[in-house]
Formats: structure tokens, sequence, C-alpha cells
């Protein structure tokens, strides 16, 4: 399998340029990418050890690194850009066919898109996630009125790191309910779900995949056994259907999958 070293280089957290790096790369499953993130490079000198590194690498290898960047500064970006590499400037990409439709300039800050500028929405952000970590793992049932959606399911199904997805990223307000063994031992939904009915969403898993994961933290335990997990699994989904709550398969999608269909399919209004 072809290899090729990548650099994701930004003038601040890089977290924009990352997503859209790793989007595009996964295009071509055949080559690996050796991921490197430079962040934070916002000065003439930083980006000189930069292309230094760069230049170094191509000489090594006889061959030019990819290079992801966004770059708000002139001259940071000239330097970076007449290193050794394979250069894609995803500001440019964007920014000056935007700014010939709006018949604009753009602002050219840095850090925009994930500094704190709003601090009305960045309060609201931080409010969303208190409230998934205040309500995880069924903790504070009573504070469920103020939710947005409650994310229901087995044990390691997946509803914790969902539920701080979706409120870090879109300021949802979402708890999260773990579906123990009495809870399954019937179709109802639990006495703390019940009045909330609306507002549930259910995560699935395949038993297998289930018991994977269980066995990592605690192997040899009957509750990672291939019985408990195909019961489990099996009665939430009866429980799903019995009381018409909308589910999803989390076995091969990621986090932001299932959060972006969470949020699609609950109709849930993203905040921020």
């Amino acid at each position: 399998m072809q290899t090729r070293t990548t650099y994701v280089i930004s003038d601040r957290t890089g977290l924009t340029a990352e997503a859209l790096c790793h989007s595009l790369l996964s295009q071509f499953p055949n080559v690996q990418f050796d991921i490197e993130n430079l962040p934070f490079i916002d000065t003439i000198e930083k980006a000189q050890d930069v292309v230094k590194s760069l230049n170094k690498l191509a000489e090594k290898t006889n061959e030019k690194p990819l290079v992801f960047a966004t770059l708000v500064n002139d001259e940071v970006r000239k330097i970076i850009r007449d290193g050794n590499a394979v250069f894609f400037d995803l500001f440019d990409t964007f920014i000056d066919p935007l700014e010939k439709e709006l018949n604009l300039e753009s602002s050219h800050s840095v850090g925009r898109s994930h500094g704190v500028h709003d601090l009305a929405q960045y309060s609201a952000r931080m409010s969303a996630v208190n409230f998934a970590m205040t309500t995880d793992d069924g903790m504070e049932t009573d504070h469920y009125a103020r939710a947005d959606v409650v994310v229901i399911g087995a044990s390691r199904a997946g509803k914790t790191p969902t539920c701080l997805y979706l409120s870090l990223q879109f300021g949802v307000f979402a708890a999260n309910y773990p579906l123990t063994a009495p809870d399954l031992e019937s179709t109802e939904l639990p006495k703390a779900l019940a009045p909330h009915k609306d507002k549930l969403f259910g995560l699935t898993i395949d038993p297998y995949r289930l018991q994977q994961i269980r066995k990592e933290r605690f192997a040899g335990d009957s509750y990672a056994s291939p019985d408990a997990c195909q019961f489990e699994v099996a009665q939430a989904e009866a429980m799903y259907r019995a009381n018409n709550v909308p589910y999803v398969n989390t076995t091969k999608k990621s986090v932001e999958e299932i959060g972006a269909y969470i949020l699609h399919k609950a109709s849930l209004r993203r905040k921020i």
C-alpha cells in the first residue's frame, strides 16, 4: 500500500483544515496517509521552521509531502507555499470565489470559526455540554424536562459520545439513559422515560460488536457474554418498536454520523 506523509497546517486550532483533509483523503482508501497536525503556525519564524521540516522530508523520501493549510497571514502562507511540498490552500480555494460572488473582501481574521467571538453562542455550547455530563448514564432524570433529546440504549451502545457530540457541535441538550436488564424484562418504557416519550431516540448495535466492546473492559464478566448482549439488543429493539421510538444502528457509524442522523430524524434545532 502506498504511504504518503501529510501535514495539516493552521494559524489556529486546525480543526477546519483537519476535518476537510480527512474528508478528502478518505476518498483514497488504498493509500495510507500519515497525518501530522501543526496548529498555531502564526509567525514567520514558525513558518520557516515548518518549511525546513518539509524540505528535509522531501529530500529524504524523494517525495513531496502533502500540505493542507488554513493560513490567513499572507506572508506565512507564502513561506509555506514555497516549500518543497504539494500545497492545498483551503482558504484560497473558497475565499476568492466567495469574495467575487459577494463583491466583498473577507475579514482575513484568524481563528473565527473556532474562536470565542460570540459569547452567547459559546455560553450556549457550554451549557449544553454541562447538561450532557450532568445527565449522563441515567443521572439526574428529573432534568429531562429541559432535554431536547434523551438517547437510550443498552450499555456501551454509544450513548455518551453521541450526547457529547450533539452538545458540543450543535448546542443540543442531550441526556442519555442506559437500558439495564431489569428495564428490558418488559417492552414498557421505564418510569423515568415514560413522561418524555416524544424526546426519546434509541441506539442499537450488532450484538457481536457489543460483546467485543464490553470484553475490552469487562473480560470474563457475564455482562460481556454473548447471551447477555443478544438479549439486551433484542429487547431494546422490541421496546423501541412497541413504543414507536425512532432508533439507529450504530455498529458501522461514526459518532458524527450518529449525531447528524439524530439531529435530522428527530427534527432537532441546531442552536450554535
